[in-house]
């Protein structure tokens, strides 16, 4: 009696789990079905279109960089970009910490070798403190500092201390910028080796949200999040937001306040545009625009930063913008907030799945209910659309990078799952941490890197020839 309890409790547990996923899968089907609909693919712009768009008037862009122990990364960062971008008006805002010399060291450094291009921003307070905060005193110093140069800026940039700027990218913001007040460009990671599975997570799942999902996302008029870096704001959506926020550009009290920055756009009236465009040129060969970077490659770093993201846009995210905006807009956020259920239903599924074999192994048998023609058409069914997930990815990853970095995701997407259950662990325990002693989680920092070679200073003879 007490087994037979127990099969209609395992067998109960199993169609649980089979049926949630099959709901999860809908909604990724969902996403897939309004992309092939509505034919979205990257925009292509010409080599003929890029210099129509470059004989626009310059809008002023600031670059805003918050900085906390990036003294290795801010000079090649700087250096190499300035000499790539192919826009004159712009200048880099460094925001440095009082209690981190060596960055603050580096970041005087490159303003007395790039007087027009650089201006180092000293926070009022030590750090470190929140990546919200030090934006929001970057961009409070820019303004004031407006009254006394004359400079205004037009347009505000958030890019990050390892973040590789595409030589065109700032001509095709200026050209968005006459239409919309939050511009969002792809974020993509650089190649790494097939061997590093951890950072070839990121290469998968930026490829797919950024060439596909974002796009969706647009078409169907909802509210698009900013990834943190390539996210280019208005003057105006600035001054509204600091009204609207208590002189807060950035939501300080999350930890993904980038991500509620691009949320709150659209409720506040400002239009929204998700721009992932190609660059081809006469031989068909394409070229992404947009923001390229090294991503974690070690699987507790990779853990730590997206539990982080999970608990800002997850947890907090919850807390800060609750269930706002119509159907569409609900829908993206319980999209958005689904990470901790899907790492629930991961640990099931395993359960689930060994609880099956360890029957068939001691019984020869399953229990009758999971033997009906039904379970088995869900089982195929999700079966099925699992294998067409992944196609979906192994497709974006190859337009991205290659078809061997393509050939690589099957294999990674066991590691993302394994990388993501662990961090919605973290992220919970983090987050009833933060509930139970009233203490909001602090800036973690990622070390980052820049690609080789990139930003190398130049020898007193490659100083002189120049």
């Amino acid at each position: 009696m007490e087994n037979v309890g127990l099969a209609d409790l395992f067998s109960t547990l199993t169609y649980s789990v089979v049926i949630a996923t099959s709901v999860f899968i809908l909604d990724d089907l969902f996403i897939d079905l309004i992309a092939l609909i509505k034919r979205l693919r990257p925009l292509a712009i010409s080599k003929q279109t890029l210099q129509l768009m470059k004989q626009m008037d310059q809008k002023s862009i600031a670059i805003m960089i918050a900085n906390w122990k990036e003294a290795e990364v801010i000079g090649p960062m700087i250096r190499g970009n300035i000499r790539g971008i192919d826009y004159q008006n712009y200048k880099f805002f460094l925001g440095v910490y009082p209690n981190d010399t060596p960055t603050w060291e580096e970041a005087a450094r490159l303003e007395k070798l790039y007087p027009d291009k650089v201006t180092v921003v000293v926070n009022s307070e030590p750090g470190p403190t929140s990546k919200g905060q030090m934006l929001n005193e970057i961009a409070r110093q820019i303004l004031e500092s407006e009254k006394q140069t004359g400079k205004r800026m037009d347009l505000f940039l958030l890019q990050d201390s390892e973040d590789v700027l595409h030589p065109h990218a700032f001509s095709l913001l200026n050209y968005f910028s006459r239409e919309a007040d939050f511009i969002q460009i792809p974020v993509f990671s650089f190649d790494v080796p097939k061997t590093s599975l951890v950072g070839g997570v990121y290469i998968d799942e930026f490829s797919e949200s950024h060439t596909k999902d974002l796009l969706v996302r647009q078409a169907l008029g909802a509210a698009i999040p900013s990834a943190g870096v390539g996210t280019c704001i208005s003057r105006e959506f600035v001054k509204a937001m600091m009204l609207h926020q208590d002189g807060q550009l950035m939501k300080e009290d999350t930890l993904t306040e980038d991500y509620h920055l691009g949320i709150t756009a659209k409720p506040m009236g400002f239009k929204s545009r998700f721009v992932c465009a190609e660059l081809v040129d006469e031989n068909g060969e394409r070229e992404f625009i947009a923001t390229r970077e090294y991503f974690p490659n070690k699987f507790t770093a990779s853990v730590r930063q997206k539990s982080r993201w999970t608990l800002g846009i997850a947890y907090q995210g919850l807390a800060n913008l609750q269930w706002s905006g119509g159907l569409i807009d609900r829908y993206f956020l319980l999209r958005d907030r689904k990470g901790p259920a899907c790492s629930v239903l991961t640990v099931l599924s395993l359960v689930v799945l060994l609880g099956m074999v360890s029957l068939q192994v001691a019984h020869g048998e399953i229990p009758p209910l999971l033997r009906t023609d039904f379970f088995s058409l869900l089982l195929f069914f999700n079966a099925t659309a699992m294998c067409l997930r992944v196609i979906q990815r192994m497709f974006a990853v190859n337009r991205v990078n290659d078809f061997s970095q393509a050939a690589m995701v099957p294999v990674r997407w066991l590691v993302a799952n394994a990388v993501n259950v662990l961090a919605s662990l973290k992220a919970h325990r983090q987050y009833r941490e933060s509930v139970k002693t009233g203490k909001r989680p602090v800036w973690i920092k990622t070390d980052h890197q820049m690609p080789a070679h990139f930003g190398m200073e130049l020898s007193e003879a490659e100083v002189q020839i120049k």
